[in-house]
């Protein structure tokens, strides 16, 4: 074979093969718990891409081979990972892991060889070489294929990981690297706080019987205020076991239920469609127009985003965060606040029809509506309030979901919270509903212990129940 024609042959089926690994070197990997899509592109530089949607990337400079290797989370089992909140935790998930993770490995490798040579069969049939070039052109893209996987293997640096490079919101929070280098200390502390948040939540509704009773009130609506749940799905447990002790009619939300990292589909379109009472949803700062869109496909969700719904004769007022539903995870900025502000104002200049509840993710938009709206409802700052000024009471739910992973980590207790509403209503409807009462509930997110506070707003006396 002359020098001139094996060169063309060699480039030829060279960017042939290089052309269908970067098209199809791809796998889905199904780690038990987890789902990944993995792929292996031509780059110039040899990157680790880990893509955490909605959060953002973060890459790593691993190998010498121009390739770049990408890595997206597709789905995560929460179920699987709670059974193991009770065992040795992060040695025995990766024994688990191991063997599916090596399988697809192979299966990924296997994938480019074949490719590789694919590749060189599609150069020579280009290039209508005969019966003996096609063989060697095959052979030279398998070859290429081996150098690829092989320079890959040979450099591939897993200590690179250390010193990441973060894009999108994942730049805010390089604390998930150190979540996971914790171990199975953290995996264990948190086998510990589901078994703690579990007896808490007995505990709290064994001693709400020694609690007076306002059932004998007629014509009264139970709203179950919460907010902020970020992803925890002890939130979920939390409120079917209210919803359930005390007869919930509806329930709000005041937005965040999602977190830095993916969105936990499954797990909230499960437990929220398994709730047997309507939930509105008041979209927060974390939760992205794929968020919204998710929790607006389930049957008894309502996303209110600058709207009024009417359920159980109590009408309420819902207004998105002004940084919703953006690829990022922001804060909004004095200037978003007061534009939300003068919005929500003009909405009641224009109307007259009054709601009972304003539901508003971060109370910095409603500080200054006293006398507009009888209930204003908020969230976003992890801290349970209920205040009263002049003729409107302010309710602000905490975090049902005791902040979510930032909960989790944090070495002070982050209490799981909620309120319960009890509204009255006249039974000739000529008077609007009438915030009767509340019951403040916060059970410890660490220790044995919770707090359960219920306030009369028309006798102005309070009842505490503590441990």
């Amino acid at each position: 074979m002359k020098l001139k024609q094996t060169t063309k042959i060699f480039i030829v089926t060279a960017l042939s093969a290089l052309i269908m690994i970067h098209l199809f070197a791809n796998e889905k990997v199904n780690l038990y718990g987890l789902e990944f899509f993995v792929n292996v592109k031509v780059s110039d530089k040899g990157i680790t891409s880990i893509n955490l949607p909605p959060l953002g990337v973060l890459k790593v400079r691993t190998h010498n081979s121009p390739m770049c290797i990408n890595i997206s989370l597709q789905h995560i089992n929460l179920e699987f990972f709670k059974a193991f909140e009770n065992s040795s935790g992060k040695a025995e998930l990766i024994e688990i892991f191991k063997p599916a993770a090596l399988k697809a490995i192979y299966r990924l490798v296997y994938k480019i060889f074949l490719l590789g040579a694919l590749g060189g069969l599609i150069a020579a049939l280009i290039m209508r070489l005969d019966k003996k070039h096609l063989v060697y052109s095959c052979l030279m893209g398998s070859l290429i294929a081996v150098l690829i996987i092989s320079s890959i293997a040979l450099t591939y640096n897993t200590n690179a990981f250390k010193n990441p490079e973060y894009s999108g919101t994942l730049k805010a929070a390089p604390w998930i690297i150190g979540l996971l280098d914790s171990g199975s200390s953290q995996i264990n502390k948190l086998g510990e706080q589901f078994k703690n948040m579990s007896d808490n939540i007995s505990m709290v509704f064994n001693r709400m019987e020694d609690i007076e009773s306002i059932d004998g009130v007629e014509k009264t609506v139970k709203i179950l205020h919460v907010s902020d749940i970020h992803n925890n799905p002890m939130a979920f447990d939390f409120m079917q076991q209210i919803v359930n002790n005390f007869n919930i009619d509806f329930i709000v939300d005041t937005g965040d239920i999602t977190d830095y990292g993916p969105i936990l589909e499954d797990m909230i379109k499960n437990n929220l469609s398994h709730l047997p009472v309507k939930y509105i949803f008041i979209p927060g700062n974390h939760d992205s127009y794929t968020t919204i869109n998710m929790l607006k496909s389930i049957k008894n969700v309502f996303v209110l985003e600058d709207n009024m719904i009417e359920i159980e004769g109590i009408k309420i007022l819902g207004f998105k965060d002004p940084v919703s539903q953006k690829s990022n995870i922001l804060l909004p900025n004095r200037q978003e606040i007061a534009e939300m502000n003068l919005f929500v104002k003009e909405w009641f200049l224009a109307n007259s029809d009054i709601p009972d509840i304003l539901a508003v993710h971060n109370p910095k938009v409603t500080k200054n509506f006293t006398g507009i709206v009888p209930i204003i409802l908020n969230g976003h700052t992890h801290k349970l309030e209920v205040k009263q000024e002049q003729d409107t009471i302010f309710i602000n739910a905490g975090t049902t979901g005791a902040a979510g992973i930032r909960g989790f980590q944090s070495s002070n207790d982050v209490p799981y919270s909620a309120v319960v509403l009890y509204l009255m209503k006249s039974e000739q409807y000529t008077q609007k509903p009438k915030l009767i009462a509340a019951d403040i509930i916060q059970i410890s997110n660490i220790k044995a212990g919770f707090q359960v506070e219920r306030i009369f707003f028309n006798k102005g006396e309070t009842i505490d129940g503590e441990n």
